[in-house]
């Protein structure tokens, strides 16, 4: 499905100002480090940003963050601080466990020097890590510096797709390189700007461009938005 042409959809730096205006300036990431990153997304499973930075924040001073740390805490230990992370928390305790062995293997300075420094070969690192798809080796180059991308999540890809930023596809990769390829000469100048930019992107599809009864009435951008015209809203 596709929803938009470009000349109809908002131009992506307008689109922002108008959400910064109803969000604020995004907060600071929680991590930036590449495997506190990996931790940050395999420690929980379906739940809110405030929960898995509590879950998050629980492992850093109960354990810590290193891949030593996680590697030689007991599991009882882990499963008990992801109580509350989502479903199955002796799974997440063993894909974190799975993380700490692989980065200990790699060499946590090898990971972050590779992230920052040589990005397709970190790519390929990256993705041998549970829970690291094309989307969160994205992120995580992002996050370091390395790869000029707004590494959607599925909130902010549904904003995106609905602001006709690439096209609504069966297979969800191929939507998400769409829209990574729609908003690639849009990207603002600065990493730090692009990822401010994600952030706002997905609070707005966790807030009011959500995937089921999405709050068009309090949504700043509607003006303009291809899917509130046509009604037709892509829903992942």
């Amino acid at each position: 499905m596709s929803v938009s042409t470009s000349e109809q959809r908002w131009p992506l730096a307008k689109a922002l100002a108008a959400l910064e205006k109803v969000y604020g300036r995004p907060r600071r990431p929680a991590a930036t480090d590449p495997f506190q990153m990996i931790v940050w997304e395999n420690a929980a499973y379906l739940v809110d940003d405030a929960r898995r930075a509590e879950v998050f924040g629980r492992i850093r001073d109960r354990i810590g963050l290193t891949p030593r740390a996680i590697a030689g805490a007991p599991e009882s230990i882990l499963i008990e601080l992801l109580h509350d992370s989502g479903m199955r928390p002796p799974d997440r305790a063993a894909r974190l466990k799975r993380c700490a062995a692989l980065a200990e293997e790699i060499g946590a300075e090898h990971l972050r020097d590779t992230v920052r420094t040589d990005s397709p070969a970190a790519r390929k690192l990256l993705k041998k890590f549970p829970g690291i798809g094309d989307p969160g080796a994205d992120k995580i180059l992002l996050y370091n510096g390395s790869a000029r991308t707004l590494a959607p999540d599925s909130n902010a890809l549904r904003v995106l797709v609905r602001l006709g930023f690439g096209k609504m596809e069966k297979d969800y990769g191929r939507t998400y390189r769409s829209a990574a390829q729609e908003t690639a000469a849009e990207l603002p100048s600065g990493f730090r700007e692009i990822i401010a930019a994600r952030e706002l992107l997905r609070r707005h599809g966790q807030e009011l461009c959500r995937r089921n009864a999405p709050r068009c009435e309090a949504c700043p951008l509607p003006a303009r938005c291809p899917a509130f015209r046509t009604k037709l809203f892509a829903a992942f």
